[in-house]
């Protein structure tokens, strides 16, 4: 199930669509956006969006919200300059 370049399948953390909808039309490098699983945890933190790691098709990324997080898996076809342009754009810190 998925409408666009962003899967719809999963469920999604408040405020995350919004990011995620801002990514996949503005950023040339992104081509997908599927949504992982979200984990409960303890503490009120403000929302963030982290870039943790890459991977092989792209980056993975944490949505952390008040007291859940959600991975994120950007598919890219250039991961160092989608980094960069998540800076840039200020979504995510350096």
């Amino acid at each position: 199930m998925k409408f666009g370049r962003i899967k719809r399948q999963h469920g999604r953390v408040g405020g995350l669509d919004k990011i995620l909808d801002r990514i996949v039309k503005n950023c040339p490098h992104v081509s997908r956006i599927v949504p992982g699983r979200i984990k409960v945890r303890r503490g009120k933190t403000p929302p963030s969006f982290k870039v943790q790691y890459p991977t092989d098709a792209g980056l993975k990324c944490l949505f952390t919200g008040t007291g859940t997080v959600q991975e994120v898996f950007l598919i890219c076809s250039d991961s160092t300059a989608a980094k960069q342009w998540l800076i840039d754009q200020e979504i995510v810190e350096r």
